[in-house]
């Protein structure tokens, strides 16, 4: 009996565990929604605040973009969809778009809603990936079961990686927000206040706020973005001169061309014959001709015309990928890329690409730089970090979203992602935010840091020393006008060693830390004395111009600001923003406006 009883209990036990892990691998439902507007012409579904046609406006979501679908609810105001006589259905959904999450509703119509069933044996498949990616690439293997999902586990940590990308101008911005700038070594000038362009076009160095967006994987692991990480190798199973079509369109690759030197006349039959030549998707090849010579195809590199620089005479040469095409201005960029397209024969268009696609399939796809982010972020080999690509610090993400309409649609396709993870799991506990887009300067250092015995004698860019005391001792920083000093201004040393941290916040609102190690051979204090020169606590509210004062003027410079006819920066920057959310909007401007009526106080 007692053997019966004990086999009964083993069974019981044996379906209670059974049952258990049943139930953790049971599968979840996810819904994803198809942004699908009507009408020949697109100009995007608007988002809104609330389930109504009435309720503000949050952004635009183009046609055919993947949303996550959060809920939904009736219409607010009971507006009627006479085709089912009910109120409209309004769905709460999440977008994400170049970094920014948006969060709201859209109508019924506007969007195609499906159910996904997430496969719980994927959950076996994600060891290799950190936490933090894991909820992202289940939805995707939901949505695209067939998907394979690499981690490319790296040799370099995070912050790194961001910092070797940050030297040696590999990594600019073309944009007007002066908080997108860096201003390291090389690319501001102190005394005069002023950035030094990098390159041909208004190109500066980009900040590390804006390298870490663009490096941090969890960035992209949604439907729209995923494909900065896509091996680029040519699949005829799966590309082909048809699709290649829907990335031409409206290009000047779409056209036809004339050249009796030429056996082709069709840039899309070009481009299939140098993918099956370089082994390289045509799909990556015709955005990256489009990520380099714009949809016009105007510029002197590819038009084969005569071009003269410092006499010396190219014609008939074409360069489609821009190899070689860098420099201080636009004569010497096309100069050195028309130079290389010399050099390699390229003297039809079809040379041009053919040839010049087997060179990037060669010098890129062939090494492991097989995905638009490692062809631009070579983490992947950072012994040879200077050979990238591109140095737009956006190029990876900017070319990757001409793939969303080859890939969104085809659930059937299997196709390969390489992920990068970096050594150590050294990603920061959050995700790295879309950086601020202000004429706020990211002037995070120190001018000074002056304390006798310092080692080494103290350099801007520098940031760690070292300090012996004998007793207490003051240390006296100086800040760059904007800055603010944010972190304790007493310490209590213990004999031995003490780490000290000095931290330097920028008008953008980031920070960095200077680390200064004080060897103290008594118990003593060290205080810290910070110029109050930096004058930000100093800034009148709706002051622009620098007076102590508000004005008419200032509501002029404002509304000037807003209609992009001037440029605000610093402390007038600073003085617009009246209510300290480091953006200047109509919001401000109504404030100085109730101001000088007397009906509001800025301070």
């Amino acid at each position: 009996m007692r053997k019966f009883n004990s086999l009964v209990l083993c069974f019981a036990i044996l379906f209670v565990s059974l049952f258990t892990a049943t139930q953790k691998v049971d599968a979840e439902i996810i819904k994803i929604g198809l942004i699908t507007e009507y009408g020949d012409t697109k100009v995007g579904v608007i988002l809104r605040e609330d389930a109504t046609t009435s309720s503000k406006k949050i952004t635009n979501i183009s046609d055919g973009v993947s949303v996550s679908v959060l809920g939904s609810k009736s219409d607010v105001g009971n507006a009627v969809n006479n085709s089912v006589g009910r109120p409209w259905i309004w769905y709460q959904i999440s977008y994400t778009s170049s970094g920014k999450t948006y969060n709201g509703y859209v109508r019924e119509d506007l969007i195609k809603v499906t159910e996904y069933n997430t496969d719980p044996t994927f959950e076996q498949q994600l060891a290799d990936f950190p936490e933090s990616y894991r909820a992202a690439l289940t939805q995707l293997h939901a949505m695209y079961p067939n998907w394979i999902f690499r981690a490319d586990k790296l040799n370099i940590t995070f912050d790194e990686a961001v910092t070797m990308q940050g030297l040696s101008s590999r990594k600019q911005v073309g944009s007007s927000y002066i908080s997108w700038r860096s201003m390291e070594k090389g690319y501001y000038d102190w005394p005069t206040g002023t950035w030094q362009n990098v390159s041909n076009g208004g190109w500066y160095g980009a900040s590390k706020e804006v390298i870490a967006y663009y490096m941090d994987p969890r960035n992209f692991l949604n439907a729209n973005d995923i494909y900065v990480f896509m091996q680029q190798q040519y699949d005829a199973n799966t590309q082909n001169e048809a699709g290649l079509q829907y990335i031409l369109k409206n290009t000047f690759l779409a056209n036809n061309y004339y050249d009796p030197n030429d056996i082709y006349s069709s840039y899309s039959a070009v481009i299939m014959e140098a993918a099956r030549q370089s082994s390289v998707s045509p799909y990556v090849l015709a955005s990256t001709i489009i990520q380099e010579q714009g949809t016009e195809g105007t510029s002197s590199l590819i038009s084969g015309n005569s071009f003269t620089y410092e006499g010396v005479t190219y014609q008939g040469v074409y360069n489609f990928f821009n190899f070689g095409a860098s420099g201080t201005n636009e004569n010497l960029v096309i100069k050195n890329g028309l130079a290389k397209a010399h050099a390699n024969g390229w003297t039809t268009r079809s040379k041009s690409i053919i040839e010049g696609a087997k060179k990037y399939g060669n010098e890129y796809i062939a090494i492991g730089q097989d995905t638009y982010f490692y062809k631009n972020y070579n983490v992947i080999n950072p012994d040879n970090i200077w050979h990238q690509y591109a140095q737009n610090v956006a190029d990876s993400h900017s070319s990757a979203k001409k793939l969303i309409n080859m890939y969104s649609d085809k659930v059937d396709i299997s196709l390969t992602f390489r992920i990068p993870v970096y050594k150590d799991n050294s990603l920061p506990s959050e995700i790295s935010p879309f950086p601020v887009q202000n004429q706020l300067k990211n002037n995070y250092y120190f001018n000074n840091i002056s304390v006798g015995g310092l080692t080494p004698s103290f350099s801007r860019y520098n940031y760690e020393y070292s300090l012996s005391v004998g007793a207490d001792t003051s240390i006296y920083v100086e800040l760059p006008e904007g800055a603010s000093f944010v972190s304790q201004k007493s310490y209590s040393l213990n004999v031995g060693n003490n780490v000290v941290n000095l931290t330097v916040k920028s008008e953008t609102g980031y920070t960095r830390n200077y680390l200064i190690h004080v060897n103290a051979v008594n118990p003593c204090t060290l205080s810290i004395t910070a110029d109050s020169a930096s004058h930000t606590q100093n800034v009148v509210k709706g002051d622009t111009n620098g007076d102590n004062t508000v004005t008419l003027s200032d509501l002029a410079n404002v509304r000037l600001y807003l209609l992009q006819a001037i440029n605000l920066q610093g402390n007038n920057y600073i003085g617009a923003d009246t209510n300290g959310d480091n953006r200047i909007t109509l919001s401000d401007l109504a404030n100085i406006r109730l101001h000088l009526l007397g009906q509001k106080s800025l301070n």
